[in-house]
Order: structure tokens, then sequence, then C-alpha cells
């Protein structure tokens, strides 16, 4: 087929579907889709809640457990052990389908009814308060994770040992609040690192050790804001900077940013990748609009964080990989799934539609919390060929009775389930991380929206009275009520209070780190704001040559362009009215590495 220009249903943009595209929803045999590529990754966010966690009662039990439900939800929620339990069966609320209602009403009904997981979570070890996570040792406050251990209050991370606060970081030991960080030791307070030890504030180093507020550095020893020193000089200044003090820190990050802003940045961070546009993407092989893949993956499009390889995939994530092949549209659908769509939490399984926290299954049609089942529509038992005889039938169904919300969007078969029916408020779901809206923003546009709870904390302890140094903080800390310092006034889903526990004290009292000031909420939003959006715009390179304004260049004769201005364009996560000096990846290799 052609290229074809459609308009979103949802922002009413217009977007463009390729033939490529074509063939791709040919293979699956689905139809196009309505809504366009952003609004379908926030629609698939909006099923997502990694971080917000909530006390509410097991049904099995009347026990209040922690959840990512909120207490006022509908949900049924189980804890691990009686969620996998053989106490029960989830055949049991099974239903025939209703050809006189709506399937998306129908799925909501049967999401609400049938028990699900309070913590999404697999073969995990002593891991409290973990999220969305597959393999864990000895963690706690981890989401989103793969095979971590001994790690705290870090987010969409993969194979780290005995480090806390990290965002999107992989195989680290002993790190402490970085993003984008991989393959390093002992590295604290860093962005977009690879394979650095013993060093702070740095920003795109990669081989460096013994390094501090440094940016754009390659196999680099005892530099310090990009200036080289002996080893003698570099261990005396750095003991100047202090960094077992938190007001001494916060210094210190405002002089590194400067820094950081001077360097050329490059136009995306792309690695070991042939044909891929995107961000922050590694080993991949034909990909397109892809952010945040911590390992390989082959033709995929519109799809963002992936740990583990999976190919011929469209709409996927967050939370894709695994030995994964033919995925559309899914979220937390990525753990050794084949022929998976418009699905969220289904693990280890093939050939299942708009199903919902299913693992080890395949062939089922609009199911609930099913385990190692084939065969199933809305949660009962079908022969194949009675499944195989039904499944057409309800599709036509859909296209002949579609959900329409309240804003008048029209959901058929092939998109993903309505924002409205969504088991979390907005501001609950991922969706608010990546693309926050205000209350009065969300309800215009007819998403539901949670109100804060409240907290009711005794404080016994305020953020700014806590010691500025590490060495003077006494060890009944872990049992004071902190306050956050942001206190509840911000837009971050501030929990208003914090604790610290007595792993987390000998992790800061071990590498001389200063207390936190902020609750891990506030904290995981402040990391947040350092990655760019999960958006392109297309841009020309900013390098000038020798007539640049930053004049930092030292390879101009190097580059193809000479001393004049650099006619290379690209996609970009980095928007035109950014800062940061943005450079293709020609003049970038010249200047940086």
């Amino acid at each position: 087929m052609n290229q074809e220009i459609k308009t979103c249903q949802n922002c009413k943009k217009d977007f463009v579907i390729e033939p490529e595209d074509f063939d791709f929803y040919e293979k699956i045999k689905v139809p196009p889709p309505t809504f366009c590529p952003e609004c379908r990754l926030q629609r698939r966010m909006a099923f997502r809640n990694e971080l917000v966690l909530y006390r509410k009662k097991s049904a099995a039990t009347g026990k209040e457990i922690i959840s990512i439900f909120r207490p006022d939800s509908p949900m049924k929620i189980y804890e691990h052990e009686e969620f996998y339990s053989d106490n029960w069966d989830a055949l049991d609320y099974g239903k025939e389908y209703n050809f006189q209602k709506s399937f998306f009403k129908q799925i909501q009904e049967l999401m609400i009814k049938t028990p699900t997981l309070a913590l999404f979570d697999n073969k995990s070890v002593n891991s409290s308060y973990c999220n969305v996570v597959v393999s864990h040792k000895n963690c706690y406050l981890v989401s989103a994770g793969w095979t971590n251990e001994d790690c705290m209050y870090s987010n969409r991370v993969d194979a780290n040992k005995n480090s806390l606060d990290l965002y999107v970081c992989g195989r680290n030991e002993f790190c402490y609040d970085n993003v984008y960080c991989e393959d390093s030791h002992r590295l604290f307070y860093s962005h977009t690192c690879k394979d650095c030890n013993d060093s702070y504030f740095l920003y795109d180093c990669r081989g460096c050790s013994n390094c501090f507020g440094c940016a754009g550095l390659r196999n680099k020893s005892y530099f310090i804001f990009n200036e080289q020193h002996t080893k003698e000089e570099y261990i005396k200044k750095i003991k100047e900077f202090n960094v077992d003090d938190w007001n001494a820190i916060q210094n210190i990050r405002r002089h590194a940013t400067e820094l950081n802003l001077r360097v050329p940045h490059r136009y995306a961070q792309i690695f070991k990748s042939t044909n891929a546009v995107g961000d922050h993407i590694h080993n991949v092989k034909n990909a397109y609009y892809c952010f945040d893949f911590l390992s390989g993956a082959e033709n995929v499009k519109y799809s963002h964080w992936s740990s583990g390889e999976f190919k011929d995939s469209y709409d996927t994530g967050p939370g894709t990989g695994g030995s994964s092949e033919l995925l559309y549209d899914a979220v937390s659908a990525g753990v050794q799934n084949s022929r998976c769509m418009f699905n969220f939490v289904v693990w280890y399984s093939h050939d299942v539609q708009y199903s919902i926290n299913c693992h080890g299954c395949n062939n089922l049609f609009g199911c609930v919390s099913l385990r190692d089942k084939s065969y199933c529509i809305f949660n009962k038992q079908y022969t194949k060929e009675g499944y195989e005889e039904l499944v057409p039938k309800i599709i036509a169904h859909m296209n002949e009775m579609p959900y329409v919300d309240k804003k008048d969007r029209v959901y058929k078969y092939g998109e993903f389930f309505p924002m409205e029916i969504s088991p979390y408020p907005y501001n609950d779901s991922v969706a608010q991380d990546y693309m926050p809206l205000t209350k009065e923003e969300a309800e215009v546009r007819g998403y539901s929206w949670g109100e804060p709870q409240p907290r009711n904390y005794n404080i016994t302890k305020h953020s700014a009275d806590l010691p500025a140094k590490i060495s003077d903080v006494p060890d009944n800390i872990t049992q004071e009520t902190i306050s956050c310092m942001h206190e509840g006034n911000c837009q971050d889903g501030c929990a208003t209070a914090f604790r610290i526990t007595s792993d987390e004290l000998k992790f800061y009292r071990n590498l001389n780190i200063p207390l936190p000031r902020l609750c891990f909420a506030c904290r995981h939003k402040e990391r947040l704001k350092q990655r760019n959006p999960m958006k392109l715009w297309h841009r020309k390179c900013q390098c000038a040559g020798a007539t640049s304004e930053n004049g930092i260049y030292q390879n101009v004769a190097k580059h193809p362009h000479g001393d004049g201005k650099c006619s290379n364009e690209f996609e970009t996560s980095y928007a035109p009215d950014r800062p940061e000096i943005v450079y293709c990846e020609q003049c970038y290799q010249q200047e940086v590495v």
C-alpha cells in the first residue's frame, strides 16, 4: 500500500502510516491505528503504575497490604503467595460473551471482579515494595527491573548491585543517583556514562576513572572539570570538595551543569545499531522512534523501555523484551511472548489478545489473571474448535458495536483499551511521569484523576535540620520520620515524609554520601527531569566550525565541513529551544571522542 496521512482521533493532529507499517498490520491481521504514535504511547502508559503505592485490603484475607491500587479502587487484590496458590481458580470468574454489550465494557467488568496481583513481581526473593520486577534479590522500592540485587529506590534498572537512586541504569555496582549509566563502579551523581569508576558528577563520559565534574571525556583519569591533574593533586582537591556534605553537593552540581552546557551533545545516544532512530538505544537493527532500549531489538517501531531482545513488533512498552516477537500495542508484555496484542502484564505467553495479568498462556481473548491456560475467552474454557469459531464473531461485534468514550473517541477491534477503564487514575500512572498533565488538563481530556491521599505523618525530624555531613548522622536517624523538603508543595507526587532504613544508612556511610532531603517520589522526579522527552525533532547540526560561539573546538581542521557550518540534519530528542549545543555524529566524534 501507499503512504497514508491520517488524523488522530484523540489529539486531532495528522500522522503518517508508511507502506511497511501496513505490511506489519497485515502480517498480524489487525487494522491500522486511529490514534497517532504519541497518543498510543500515552494511552498504554496510563495502564501502568510503576511507583505509586498504597495500603489496601487483600480480597483473600482482609489484611492490609501494599498495592499499586488505591484503597477505594474496586480492584480485588491478592498478595503474591495468595495469587499463585492453588486456593482459587480464575476460571471461576468466567462468563459467556454478551453480544448485547460492548467488548470493552465487559472486559472492564471482568477486570474488576477477578483477583489480581497487588504488586507485579516474578521470581524475586526478599524484595519488599518492588513492582513490575523479575528475579530480584534483597531489593527495596525498586520498580521496572530485571535481576537487580541489594538495590533500593531505583526505576527501570537491569542487573545492578549494591546501588541506590538509579534511573535507566544497567550492570552497575556501588553507584548512587545516576541516570542512564552502565557498567560502572562507584560512580555518583552522573548522567549518560559507561565504564566509569570512582568518579563524581560526570556527563557523557566513557572509560573514565577518578574524574570529577567532567563532561565529554573518553578514557581519562584524574580530571577535574575537564582539566588534567596529577594523581596527588587530584586526591588533594577532591578532599577539598567535601563530597560528604549535602550543601557542598548542591554547589558542585550547579557547577557541573554549567560545564555540561558548554560541551557538544551527541544528537542521540545510539550505540552498536544499524538503521536506528530514537534515543538511548543499544544493539538494535531497523528501529524507528524507539527509546530506552538496554539491549538488542530488530524490526521494531514506536516502542520504549526494553530490556532483552525482541523483534518484529510495534507500539510496545513500557516493559518489553526477553526473547519476544510479534508484539503490538502492548504494555508490560515482553517476557518470552509471541503474537501478543493489546495486552498489559502478559508474560510467557503466545497468541493472546486483550488480556490482563495472564502468565504462561496461549490462545486467550479478553481474559484476566489466568495462569497456564489455553483457549479461553472471558475466563471461560473452550475447545480449540469452539475458541476459533467464537473469536472472529467477537471481533466482528467489536466493530459493529464499538465502545465510545465520553469524549466521543471510538474503540473498535485494533485499538488498545480505552483510558477510561484503566484501573489507575492518570496521575498514578507512568503517563504522568512522561507526559505530565494538571488535574484540569486531564479532566478536559476525559482522563481520570486521583486526589492526594491524606498522609498525616508524625514528623519527628525536619529535612532542614538533618546534619550536612554523613559523619555527623547518629544511629537513631533510622527511628525518625523526616519531612520531605518539598513538603507536598510540588507536582511530583510528594510523599511529604520519608524514613532512612538501616541498610540505607550503612550504604551512605560506606560511600560517604550525605543523607537525602527529598522523599523517594520527589527524588525520582528530579531524575526524570534530567532525561529528554520521548519525542523527536528534525534539526540541523549546530557545529559552525571556527565561527562557533562557544569557542571550545579542538579539531576543526578534521571536520568534513572544515571551518564552515555543518549541513548535516537528523532526528533528535533535543527540542530546538533547548540550551544544549547539538552535533551530528561526525562532528561529535571529532570534538568529543
